[in-house]
């Protein structure tokens, strides 16, 4: 029996979700910090196949990119910002050492530097925030919020484009994207602050709950835009195939990897 695509994708989420959720209640947050490092390689494969065009995993600006960002996990996992920048340093390093050797062999250094620093700054540094709040007090909580906005901004915005989109948003990176839908997505990621807010997360201010619900269903979308930006540039339809349905492991976290940061710096400034 053929399945649509919509058909697939909530295939995908019914099998997928349940493994995830069971995962992330039992899992110590040190676990839950190697399960970011294990998205992340698997994140950096698609990055570096696709916009670098390179051998991975036998490549080694790739290797490097896993190293980086095992460390940066750690550093994130210990609470350590200290040990985050110094790999962030050591990353560009790295990164800025390969690339002058490339253009001493007459070849486009500055291509190589931009992409392969890019990998460190888009994937783990990004994604390191989630860990971050993770690891931080109830931070089970905090994680299943991330989570939450993420998906209900990104369903949100489905639904209300489907229903009521008729002007589009940015039709050079999206064409499917509308104006309508990015209102619902809004709405969507205030329904699920408002219902934190009254369960599980009573200290958030109620004067910041639109706020916060905004700018996490904006950063959600910048994400979504900032991953088609990418594959436009290179003609890419999907990063990958691991979901069916929902494409690659960067075509499910693009949203997350920028809302991620936007929560936890609500996280630690209320």
């Amino acid at each position: 029996m053929a399945y649509s695509s919509h058909a697939k994708r909530w295939m995908t989420v019914a099998v997928i979700v349940p493994i995830l959720v069971a995962f992330f209640l039992m899992a110590p947050a040190w676990a839950f910090a190697i399960f970011g490092g294990f998205i992340s390689a698997f994140a950096l494969y698609e990055y570096f196949k696709n916009f670098c065009k390179t051998n991975a995993p036998m490549d080694l600006g790739y290797c490097f990119a896993v190293i980086g960002s095992s460390l940066i996990f750690w550093a994130a996992a210990i609470g350590s910002f200290k040990l985050l920048f110094l790999v962030m340093w050591l990353m560009f390093f790295v990164y800025a050492s390969r690339a002058m050797i490339r253009f001493n062999q007459g070849k486009a250094g500055y291509d190589l530097l931009a992409k392969e620093a890019l990998s460190i700054l888009y994937i783990p540094c990004l994604l390191s925030s989630v860990v971050l709040a993770r690891c931080s007090e109830n931070g089970v909580t905090w994680l299943f919020f991330i989570l939450f906005l993420a998906f209900i901004s990104d369903t949100g915005a489905y639904y209300a484009g489907k229903t009521f989109g008729k002007h589009k948003l940015i039709p050079n990176l999206s064409p499917n994207k509308t104006v309508e839908g990015s209102i619902g997505s809004i709405f969507a990621d205030l329904i699920v602050v408002t219902v934190f807010k009254l369960t599980l997360l009573p200290t958030i201010p109620w004067l910041v709950v639109p706020v916060l619900a905004a700018s996490a269903a904006i950063a959600t979308q910048l994400g979504d835009l900032f991953e088609s930006m990418l594959k436009r540039s290179l003609d890419v339809k999907d990063s990958g195939t691991i979901f069916p349905g929902h494409g690659g492991m960067l075509d499910r976290i693009d949203g997350l990897l920028f809302t991620g940061p936007v929560v936890y710096l609500f996280l630690v400034t209320f």
